[in-house]
């Protein structure tokens, strides 16, 4: 059970194929999601924070995708 738990998390982080990387956006929009809606009332400076890390996370997954 662990070694398949682990090659799950490994697929997620460096997906092989390009059913991995949709994996990718499928397993982490919920999260992005629930993010920007917790974060819309904040001050600025950390909300423009949170966006920042969700951009850097899609523009990471986006380099993945084109491979």
């Amino acid at each position: 059970m662990t070694n398949v738990l682990s090659e799950v998390v490994k697929d997620i982080l460096l997906p092989r194929t390009d059913a991995g990387v949709l994996f990718q956006w499928l397993f982490m929009f919920p999260i992005w999601t629930f993010a920007l809606i917790k974060s819309w009332k904040w001050p600025r400076d950390y909300r423009h924070f949170v966006w920042g890390l969700i951009m850097v996370n899609l523009a990471w997954f986006a380099i993945r995708a084109v491979h």
